[in-house]
């Protein structure tokens, strides 16, 4: 008789503590379905604020872009426009929405350029803690101009494979003093651009 009264003691507890976790597992899953609604729709944001600052640039040319970018919108960092542009560049032919539910979010989503979404929502994780201990030791930077190489050939694949187009009008106003250190580095010019910059 005890036994049995144990038993459904512990099968009424365990019926509970279901009915609980299955009320706190469904808040989960709305609050998470929440998030990637959100998260979808933030980059479909992104997207069509990258598409609206590449008209601009386009409109106002890259000498005056900048500097209207900066003073219309001084809250935003640059590395996030950059980024918002950036999503925009690699998925140019996305389709503007007018039904944000969540199936529409996602589909839209979906045929977006997936290296791109993945890279632009990296923008979202938080940074890494870097502890700092006892006797760390930080080594000056060597200098090297392989970062710059580096880069150059990153770029130069991703216009190669059509991932990302650059710019070239853009690419030669950025490098003009890399340019005339490049000549002076390979013995083309005998002007250096970082003596003749202090003078």
């Amino acid at each position: 008789m005890q036994q049995k009264k144990i038993q459904k003691i512990t099968a009424d507890h365990a019926k509970q503590l279901a009915k609980e976790g299955h009320e706190l597992f469904d808040l989960m899953n709305e609050a998470e379905a929440s998030v990637y609604r959100n998260v979808n729709l933030a980059n479909y944001r992104a997207w069509e604020f990258g598409r609206f600052l590449t008209r601009a640039k386009h409109e106002l040319g890259h000498g005056l872009f900048i500097p209207w970018r900066n003073a219309t919108f001084p809250n935003i960092h640059e590395r996030k426009a950059q980024r918002c542009q950036e999503l925009f560049a690699n998925n140019p032919n996305a389709t503007v929405l007018s039904d944000f539910s969540g199936r529409s979010l996602k589909k839209w989503i979906s045929r977006l350029n997936r290296d791109s979404v993945r890279k632009f929502r990296l923008g979202y994780v938080p940074d890494k803690l870097q502890p700092k201990y006892k006797g760390n030791v930080k080594f000056p930077r060597l200098v090297s101009f392989l970062n710059i190489v580096n880069e150059y050939e990153r770029l130069r694949n991703r216009h190669i494979t059509g991932l990302q187009m650059v710019d070239f009008e853009e690419a030669r106003e950025e490098t003009k003093e890399l340019f005339q250190f490049l000549k002076y580095l390979h013995r083309e010019s005998s002007v250096n651009p970082w003596e003749s910059a202090h003078r």
